[in-house]
């Protein structure tokens, strides 16, 4: 059976831009070509895309991958904390510019869901001390966030797919919100991010979109009886953080 890169894309759960760069850059996947010009992949080619994908998983870069497919052996370097150290330097640094760059480009080479929780994330942890100093740094790092999250969001809207608002709720850290929107892009989402979460959230004024609620800690009695009531009348599910 053969698959457009769109098919692919949502099989595999590797975003399209993502599926080219591997191709283009790496020499990872050869896919058919139609006689329109238009990727054709196999299932040999979803095994393969699984198999990068692992060794992603575990660290590795996606220049070495390609190597160790043709002939495996152990590997020490751990991408995801390379990437880390490198964009702290150059936030540390105020190379706001080359910072911005290899988040975008991070953003094409690696699944983005892998990129917030191995790079994003813990690079956030990293500049969360209470000091000025430190605290405009996250500010920095966290627009640039936005920002990317942003440009993937408007991109996913201009193909077809299910609508849906993701909001904080009971949320303190607003970020968090647009984290778990970058997880969710080229996966056939036009979503929409309501920036802060609201005093008071009123889920049913938009009936016809499916909620994602971004909260932390563990529901207490009042919320999960509020959550049941919208649940009644609404598409709407939490994210426990």
């Amino acid at each position: 059976m053969a698959y457009s890169i769109g098919e692919f894309a949502r099989l595999s759960g590797i975003t399209a831009t993502t599926l080219r760069a591997w191709q283009r850059r790496y020499g990872l996947l050869k896919p058919e070509r139609t006689d329109g010009g238009h990727r054709q992949y196999s299932e040999d080619d979803v095994q393969q895309a699984l198999k990068i994908l692992d060794w992603v998983k575990k660290g590795v870069p996606i220049g070495q991958v390609k190597s160790l497919m043709e002939r495996p052996e152990p590997r020490r370097t751990n991408n995801w904390q390379t990437l880390q150290e490198t964009m702290l330097d150059r936030l540390k640094a105020g190379k706001i510019d080359a910072l911005r760059q290899m988040i975008y480009d991070a953003g094409r080479e690696y699944p983005r869901p892998e990129l917030v929780i191995h790079v994003l994330r813990p690079l956030r942890g990293q500049v969360s001390a209470n000091v000025p100093a430190v605290m405009t740094l996250r500010e920095i790092l966290d627009g640039i966030i936005v920002a990317y999250t942003s440009f993937c969001l408007e991109g996913d809207k201009k193909a077809p797919g299910d609508n849906l608002l993701l909001c904080g709720w009971h949320l303190s850290d607003p970020c968090e919100v647009w984290l778990e929107a970058l997880t969710r892009t080229g996966q056939g989402h036009r979503i929409d991010v309501l920036p802060v979460p609201p005093a008071a959230l009123a889920p049913e004024i938009f009936p016809d979109r499916r909620w994602l609620l971004v909260t932390s800690g563990k529901l207490n009695a009042a919320r999960k009886k509020q959550l049941e009531q919208w649940q009644a009348f609404i598409a709407i599910d939490v994210i426990i953080l």
